[in-house]
């Protein structure tokens, strides 16, 4: 059975000790980050549940601008908001996920303007 290897929780490099970061300014840029990330959620919420009452606006009216206006709203409060899973934090790291998230809400804001305009 393979052994899960432990990365650090900012960066994901992977650690041969017990400690949850590589190193001290590591844990410091991580302890900072979620300072200043735990205000935002709200914001991040309340995208996610306008994008997603837009989105189903637009699929119940049968207008797909409307759709894809609700998806690109989607798409760019994960673009702009990229919060992670704790999960893909402690596979990724916290540097990564969030380039992983800013990755996915492009993606995803994308498909709105598909949806919407093609």
């Amino acid at each position: 059975m393979k052994t899960k290897i432990k990365k650090c929780r900012y960066c994901g490099k992977p650690l041969h000790s017990r400690t949850d970061f590589c190193s001290d300014a590591c844990a410091m840029a991580y302890e900072q980050a979620l300072r200043r990330d735990t205000p935002k959620i709200k914001f991040f919420t309340a995208g996610i549940i306008l994008g997603i009452g837009i989105m189903l606006w637009g699929v119940f009216s049968g207008r797909s601008p409307v759709t894809g206006a609700g998806i690109g709203l989607l798409g760019a409060t994960v673009l702009l908001l990229p919060f992670a899973t704790p999960e893909t934090v402690r596979l990724l790291g916290y540097r990564k996920s969030r380039a992983l998230g800013r990755l996915l809400g492009l993606l995803l804001a994308a498909v709105g303007l598909w949806v919407g305009f093609f």
